[in-house]
């Protein structure tokens, strides 16, 4: 029969509180994390997208516009304006949303989503060329605007599109040029 005195007890009685403690602990500020998530949500308007958005990278958003265009390729993408000359934002799909149906072109929408920023520099330019040049167009390369007629783009419209890229990069004076979209966590319908 063991021997169990109360300094063996102790010690093993610490050891076995302690990790409940920690747990404990663990599941607290979890509920805290959450909150101030839902605190620092940011609301923003698609007309003043550009000028915002640098301040609001990977914190949580919202934006409400209309469905100008959906992605045909997988429904990864849709752009949302906020009338007839406004700027485009893209809206990415997060892990909850496998598509963005083609139904929802013209439907205003609501959307909870993270700020996210694309760098694009000379060394993503070049790759991107590169992308084009191979025999097969891929898709998913290179910066989505979502304009009539983008996915039909042929290889030298594309080329032209990069070129443009790099004038803007030149111009600009920086190492790169940032583009701004939304990963969408959730979106809504609105009636």
């Amino acid at each position: 029969m063991p021997n169990f005195n109360k300094e063996t007890m102790t010690k093993k009685f610490f050891f076995l509180i302690i990790p409940c403690l920690f747990l404990l602990a663990s599941c607290n500020n979890g509920t805290k994390t959450a909150e101030v998530k839902k605190a620092d949500t940011v609301t923003l308007a698609v007309k003043s997208f550009i000028d915002s958005a640098a301040k609001y990278v990977e914190r949580p958003i919202r934006i409400s516009g209309t469905v100008l265009h959906t992605c045909k390729e997988g429904g990864k993408r849709m752009f949302l304006v906020d009338g007839p000359d406004s700027i485009r934002v893209e809206v990415t799909t997060g892990n909850n949303i496998p598509k963005f149906d083609e139904s929802l072109i013209g439907s205003r929408v609501n959307v909870l989503g993270l700020l996210k920023e694309e760098r694009v520099d000379a060394k993503y330019l070049n790759e991107w060329e590169a992308e084009v040049r191979k025999p097969v167009e891929n898709h998913e390369a290179g910066i989505h605007s979502g304009a009539k007629g983008h996915e039909d783009q042929g290889t030298k419209e594309t080329l032209d599109n990069i070129n443009s890229l790099r004038a803007d990069l030149k111009k600009s004076g920086k190492d790169h040029l940032s583009f701004y979209s939304i990963e969408a966590i959730s979106y809504t319908v609105v009636k």
